[in-house]
């Protein structure tokens, strides 16, 4: 619907600008045109240049984008697979089954220590805070990426 009114407004006011072309002479109508386009091309600048600051506000690893927490690998190369897990209050368990003896449920899961690389020893990426999700992004990753998130009961994922 709004685009056929800006559609509508347009094919006016084009129209309009016709009219009045063909009415005021083309000396006249040649001046007035040349005002209208660098209005309009100091319009497109400004535009560009607001489009610009929000694409780099809004990419991934920007200081915005870091600070409304979730977890994120970005321009890596992982040899192995990758695994997040966030906001999760039941046990997790990601790999190998155990032995075929039957096993008692876990406890609730502690949080995993992440080391200054902000990966855990076994490749688990932990979230720096709640929400802002999940992603891997311009990345090489040698294996699977798993992405585990907002589950209030156990996960067991056997590869």
């Amino acid at each position: 619907m709004l685009a056929w009114a800006g559609g509508a407004v347009t094919v006016a006011v084009a129209a309009g600008l016709g009219v009045y072309f063909a009415v005021a002479g083309l000396d006249k109508a040649d001046k007035l045109a040349s005002v209208a386009g660098a209005f309009i091309g100091l319009a497109g600048l400004v535009a560009s240049v607001y489009g610009m600051v929000q694409a780099r506000r809004d990419a991934p690893g920007s200081s915005s984008a870091a600070g409304e927490g979730g977890q994120s690998v970005a321009g890596s190369t992982v040899a192995r697979g990758v695994t997040q897990v966030s906001d999760v209050t039941g046990s997790v368990r990601i790999g190998d089954a155990p032995s075929s003896s039957p096993v008692a449920p876990a406890a609730p899961a502690s949080p995993v220590p992440s080391s200054t690389s902000g990966l855990a020893p076994s490749g688990v990426a932990e979230a720096p805070g709640r929400g802002g999700g999940q992603s891997v992004t311009d990345s090489q990753v040698g294996g699977d990426v798993t992405q585990v998130d907002g589950v209030g009961g156990d996960v067991d994922v056997d590869r």
